[in-house]
């Protein structure tokens, strides 16, 4: 008797031993479920899990579908690695079939260890492909409201002695509505904007970025980010809308407002694909060209140094949503734009934190000062109440004048909002 239970004793602790093995943290070069890859092989990596002491990889099997019910039952129809005896787990190399643009594929991994314990699949993780050449964005163009004359594009100095263009420049909005009557499996935006954009669907801002893309050399390259919409499109009719600023992309040369550099690529422009797979196997694609309809913004004036201008009374409620009466807008223009584009991988900018201030001072019955507290690079936010024709100033610093107002010495001057 005392034998028998020895060995079921035995038996019990081989199999929790072999529960103890898993694999989790799927990544694909080295994101989560990234969206964008352009390499032709992605890097795949993943972490062993085990409450044992000395316990390593020694051999792992990849499956990879373009399908994820397919991927459930084991159906590997883009690569199945077979087992490899191999201790890696950081960006195993994807050797399966060529992998498509703009399509997602579907992964899973096991693994073996050196007690011989086979872990159970993972979890099912996914990558989307990005858009690898120009040839990959269906037709899409640069568009905007107005094109920079060519003597006046890529321009980089600090010399603002000899400016030739002065005043500043119209900051677009653009919109486009269209119809998507099936049963969609997948939607993406991929969508660049400079010098930065924000994009909403049926009138609610897509994802939670800030002052996308990242900048680059504008001469040479430009950054697209992609969103997935997939709960944004409704059936039936849409509507996309843009609103665009000037980023380091074209710094206004106005002589009245603080410019560190002077930089003049272009106006803003905007090109984007949004790219719509049906369940039936079908795409669509709403691509930015000439149908597209653009009028001016509220903002007035933007600089990247020199603050930004808003005129509420320019305001057009419901412009990023259907239905929208656009008669007085303008079709959108072809016009130039960075020939290379490259997906925006960094991490982007997100609004982090609020502050509220700690102390309000009046100067006097028109001036306040608000002390935050701290030094910080912060957009103010403001709820006002007054006037049509009321203007309100919102002037930053770092430091106060002898009467308590606001020094700007240490920061470039003016700058204000």
């Amino acid at each position: 008797m005392k034998v028998i239970a020895c060995i079921i004793l035995s038996l019990m602790n081989v199999v929790a031993l072999g529960q103890q093995i898993q694999v989790a943290h799927l990544r694909c070069e080295y994101a989560e479920e990234p969206l964008g890859i352009e390499t032709a092989v992605p890097g795949l990596s993943w972490q062993l899990l085990s409450d044992q002491q000395n316990v390593v990889q020694t051999a792992y099997r990849i499956l990879v579908c373009d399908n994820y019910a397919s991927l459930a039952n084991d159906d590997a129809n883009v690569w199945d690695s077979k087992k490899v005896q191999s201790d890696s787990s950081i960006q195993v190399s994807y050797k399966g079939k060529q992998l498509l643009p703009a399509h997602t594929y579907f992964w899973k991994v096991k693994v073996w260890d050196n007690y011989g314990n086979e872990s159970a699949w993972s979890n099912i993780a996914n990558w989307q492909m990005g858009l690898q050449s120009r040839n990959d964005w269906a037709n899409a163009e640069w568009i905007s409201n107005q094109e920079l004359p060519a003597p006046y594009r890529t321009v980089l100095n600090a010399d603002t002695a000899k400016d030739k263009q002065q005043g500043a420049n119209i900051l677009p909005l653009l919109r486009k509505e269209f119809a998507s009557n099936k049963q969609i499996r997948k939607a993406t935006l991929f969508i660049s904007g400079l010098g930065q954009f924000e994009v909403s669907i049926n009138g609610k801002k897509t994802g939670d970025h800030f002052l996308d893309p990242g900048w680059t050399q504008y001469s040479k390259e430009a950054q697209y980010v992609c969103f997935d919409v997939t709960s944004t499109i409704r059936e039936g009719n849409n509507a996309i809308g843009v609103m665009l600023g000037n980023g380091f992309y074209y710094i206004p040369p106005v002589k009245k407002r603080y410019r560190k550099l002077k930089a003049t690529f272009g106006y803003p422009k905007m090109i984007c694909r949004l790219a719509i797979e049906y369940n039936d196997g079908t795409m669509q694609n709403v691509i930015s060209d000439t149908s597209w309809k653009t009028a001016e913004s509220p903002i007035t004036f933007s600089s990247i140094y020199g603050g930004e201008d808003y005129n509420a009374t320019k305001e057009q409620q419901g412009w990023n949503d259907i239905h929208f009466n656009d008669k007085g807008w303008k079709n959108a223009m072809v016009v130039v734009g960075p020939s290379l584009l490259i997906t925006q991988m960094q991490p982007p900018i997100k609004v982090m934190d609020y502050f509220t201030a700690k102390k309000v001072t009046a100067v006097n019955d028109s001036i306040y000062v608000y002390d935050f507290g701290q030094n910080a690079s912060a957009i103010p936010s403001i709820s006002i109440k007054g006037r049509k024709g009321d203007a309100i100033k919102i002037i930053p610093g770092e430091l106060l004048n002898a009467d308590g107002t606001v020094n700007q010495k240490a920061t470039g001057k003016p700058y204000h909002f």
